[in-house]
């Protein structure tokens, strides 16, 4: 098993910016407005408002308001906990010098959902609207502590990125993959994060002969078929995966598993030959 406990998940779509000095930024209520604007645009549903209950070096909190949407931001000039570093920054997939600048980061600030939109793809599109306002050369990364991964900056705050995040859901970014290994050469592969779009998490257990790469893709294709299908799925229930007569079942985390366990439930996930699916009554 991984030596990282499990987090404690955050209830809501959140992120956190990490920087590399103790000086997070502190806009203005205008600039954040303005920053915003040039994202969204202007008009009578997506009105944008900002404020400061408190602005200071050592911390500050504030709200942020894009029409439906309400962001509370809260900042310290100090690095995230090392709970929440070791189980997104440390899991996540990018080469070792990228996680080791990210680890070395001096500062955050924390973006935590809390509007009244329905489309969960909407409320992490928001967040990064207003993530991108308080980008700048002193940030290392993004931290989603529900997915138990971070990610460089890159483009990703870029306004025409974020607008394309509708087409093309960034799941490398929105969701995470974690191994727990039980030996040197077997592991469960767990994702995390889909309870935010109100998706069951996804357990696969990996031998040592095994691709990888072919799970994850399995694991994308079921959380796309089950979100943008709205479709109920539970234990016992199998799933074609190709036009070859290919199957997966699901089934319940085993007992004595419960690491693999999301805020939404976990489904483990198995390959069978067509012979072993159940007959009809």
């Amino acid at each position: 098993m991984t030596d990282q406990p499990p987090l404690t998940h955050p209830p809501l779509p959140t992120i956190h910016l990490i920087y590399t000095t103790t000086a997070f930024p502190r806009p203005t209520q205008e600039d954040l407005v303005q920053a915003i604007q040039a994202i969204v645009g202007c008009s009578k549903d997506q009105e944008i408002k900002a404020l400061w209950t408190f602005q200071e070096a050592q911390k500050c909190l504030g709200q942020i308001q894009i029409g439906l949407h309400t962001i509370q931001v809260a900042g310290l000039a100090s690095p995230l906990p090392q709970e929440i570093v070791d189980c997104t920054i440390h899991t996540s997939p990018w080469q070792p010098q990228i996680k080791a600048a990210m680890r070395q980061h001096q500062s955050h600030l924390s973006l935590v959902y809390g509007g009244s939109a329905y489309d969960p793809v909407e409320k992490m599109i928001a967040l990064y609207q207003a993530a991108h306002a308080f980008a700048g050369e002193d940030l290392l990364g993004i931290v989603n502590e529900n997915a138990w991964t971070a990610h460089p900056p890159a483009d990703t705050l870029n306004p025409d990125k974020i607008r394309g995040f509708r087409q093309d859901l960034p799941l490398n970014l929105w969701v995470g993959t974690v191994k727990f290994y039980v030996d040197e050469k077997n592991y469960w592969l767990v994702t995390k994060g889909h309870h935010i779009f109100d998706v069951p998490d996804l357990a696969y257990f990996v031998r040592d002969d095994e691709d990888e790469a072919q799970i994850i893709k399995h694991f994308i294709n079921i959380f796309y078929y089950l979100f943008e299908q709205d479709v109920f799925v539970t234990a016992g229930d199998t799933l074609e995966i190709s036009q070859r007569g290919h199957f997966l079942k699901f089934s319940e985390v085993p007992e004595g598993a419960d690491f693999l366990m999301g805020p939404s439930g976990t489904l483990v996930i198995e390959k069978i030959h067509p012979d072993d699916l159940s007959q009809p009554d």
